[in-house]
């Protein structure tokens, strides 16, 4: 009998400990809103936090990761089918601060709803300095390097930096993109920095807008 009430309890503490966590990841999604038209996640159940980040060896090419601090509770939207019906990649204009080889990059994106899951490119600049976008597009071939990131951590929670191998060639001086894309009906926000500014340009449905020149707030990022 006591095995038997035991087992009971036991039971009874798992399926209360799994309604938990259920309650938790809706709430979360309930707490989760798109701003400006769309764009920019916002999470709404506290006031947005500034994580700061653990001490770390700056990156070599661009750092506002190690460098700065990271909102978060706010970010650019990256989403492809439902639940936000629009297919957002968010691309961010850096520009090197060495010339040489990258080996990875470091990117900060938290998961809402669907596929956790992201890939990121890393792409050259096109077009006058004004309209310059990456000279690559969401679906396409063409970029510098291309990695795949899994099991993000979720979105207004403690940030954890997601990275991948890239073997690009980038030039000081030199202005390049990084974009985020998502897998199908799936939504991510890419977490901005508290520090850092620069261009952006917003791909929607798989054309890229129009660019927004230095002044914006860039998505957590490092190229080593």
């Amino acid at each position: 009998m006591k095995k038997m009430v035991l087992a009971r309890t036991l039971l009874g503490l798992a399926v209360l400990m799994l309604i938990g966590v259920t309650a938790l990841a809706e709430d979360n999604s309930k707490s989760t809103i798109t701003i400006n038209g769309g764009r920019n996640t916002v999470y709404m159940k506290a006031p947005a936090r500034v994580q700061p980040q653990k001490p770390c060896t700056p990156a070599k090419f661009y750092d506002n990761i190690c460098n700065g601090s990271i909102n978060v509770g706010d970010g650019w939207t990256i989403s492809d089918g439902s639940p936000i019906n629009t297919e957002y990649t968010p691309s961010n204009a850096i520009v090197a601060l060495a010339t040489g080889t990258t080996t990875k990059i470091h990117v900060d994106v938290g998961f809402v709803e669907g596929g956790n899951g992201a890939i990121v490119d890393m792409d050259a600049s096109c077009g006058p300095a004004a309209s310059a976008h990456p000279c690559g597009h969401p679906d396409g071939e063409k970029h510098l390097c291309q990695g795949f990131i899994r099991n993000l951590y979720t979105f207004g929670d403690t940030i954890v930096t997601e990275s991948f191998k890239c073997a690009a060639k980038l030039t000081k001086g030199k202005t390049y993109w990084v974009y985020v894309q998502s897998e199908a009906n799936s939504w991510l926000a890419w977490n901005l920095s508290e520090t850092a500014t620069g261009g952006i340009v917003e791909g929607t449905n798989d054309v890229w807008g129009t660019p927004t020149e230095s002044g914006q707030a860039v998505g957590g990022l490092a190229i080593y």
